[in-house]
């Protein structure tokens, strides 16, 4: 299973848009990934169509990814 970090941010418009993190920290705490999210959005070095995409904190989650194959060819 691959688990990743996906952080939710406001936009400037009003939307939500999320960042993934491949093999994060587990465990975080809120604490410590609001603290990461408010860096980010300090950077202020997005822009998406005249936007900032990383306005505002929304969530943190971890998400767990299941892949299956159903066969590859080599």
């Amino acid at each position: 299973m691959a688990k990743s970090l996906e952080l939710r941010f406001g936009t400037s418009l009003g939307k939500t848009k999320a960042m993934s993190v491949k093999d994060p920290i587990l465990n975080l705490t809120t604490e410590k990934a609001q603290q990461a999210m408010n860096s980010i959005i300090s950077l202020n070095m997005f822009q998406l169509e005249g936007a900032n995409p990383y306005a505002t904190v929304v969530g943190a989650r971890y998400v767990e990814r299941v892949v299956e194959d159903i066969f590859e060819v080599e």
